[in-house]
């Protein structure tokens, strides 16, 4: 089987990858939607702007994002991120702080400055202290004062994270909030059809589902999305290879680690071998 075999969706576009979550996400009233049923806010008009962040000189990084719009709530920013990447919150600040700094121009005379609403859809999870509840998808900061958590309400940032490895619920029909149905949705789309039986109460999702319909693309955007979705499963696939594969040799030194330690402890070969799973020729040799 090739790569363009394993990607013949049966209904539906993955929401996950890059191509087809900008192309679904292209359409204002799904945008719409999607920010309506994350943020805290009621939000009636969005106009979409150019997704690569103007730079200030040739040395600035440049930056092209998935989904920048502006409201007159604010601008938001909405990223899909389909793995783990140690700096991504580093990046997601600097988005904000960009996205702030271009709305003032040389001669404003006054900072007249709108709040940025960053959301990241995440395709992994996080890391957080204390653990949160288990069936808690959805995470959201502000700014607060440290000792009353007072709510800086001039505070210009807020960050959303929908993290979609936390759904334990696989059963659309029995899911009760809407954030918890995007995960479902971005995690199963492309095989919604076939995983129920009945079409049921789909909570609103119509318009979502009809927009990411495989039968509605041209032939010309049905081959952009299977090299997309066939480039990023070999990227997923390498950088589990190499996740398990460092996963591995941390263990393997671990365990040489404790073996030596052991060893100098004057704790006996076969009693080593035991305890670390190593063999008597690599304790002797160490």
């Amino acid at each position: 089987m090739n790569n363009f075999e394993k990607f013949q969706i049966r209904k539906y576009l993955d929401l996950r990858v890059d191509w087809a979550f900008k192309y679904v996400f292209s359409k204002k009233e799904i945008l719409l939607k999607l920010l309506n049923d994350i943020l805290p806010l009621k939000i009636t008009d969005l106009s979409y702007l150019p997704n690569e962040i103007p730079v200030m000189s040739e040395k600035d990084k440049r930056s092209t994002l998935d989904v920048i719009c502006d409201g007159p709530e604010g601008t938001f920013l909405v990223e899909m991120q389909r793995r783990h990447e140690g700096d991504m919150d580093d990046r997601l600040a600097y988005y904000a702080a960009t996205l702030i700094q271009r709305q003032i121009k040389r001669k404003d005379a006054v900072y007249n400055v709108k709040k940025v609403f960053v959301l990241c859809v995440a395709s992994y999870m996080r890391n957080h202290s204390p653990e949160p509840p288990e069936d808690k998808v959805l995470f959201s900061y502000d700014q607060r004062e440290n000792e009353t958590y007072e709510l800086y309400d001039r505070s210009k940032t807020s960050f959303f994270f929908l993290e979609l490895s936390r759904l334990q619920n696989r059963d659309w029909d029995h899911l009760q909030k809407n954030p918890e149905r995007w995960c479902y949705l971005f995690k199963n789309m492309s095989k919604f059809a076939d995983e129920r039986d009945l079409p049921g109460d789909l909570h609103g999702f119509e318009e979502v589902l009809e927009a990411a319909r495989i039968d509605a693309l041209s032939q010309e955007d049905m081959t952009i999305y299977e090299l997309n979705a066939a480039k990023e499963h070999e990227l997923l696939s390498s950088n589990m290879y190499q996740y398990n594969r460092g996963l591995k040799e941390g263990m393997e030194k671990e365990r040489l680690s404790t073996a030596k330690n052991l060893k100098a402890l004057g704790v006996e070969q076969d009693i080593i071998c035991q305890a670390t799973g190593l063999s008597e020729e690599q304790v002797a040799g160490l």
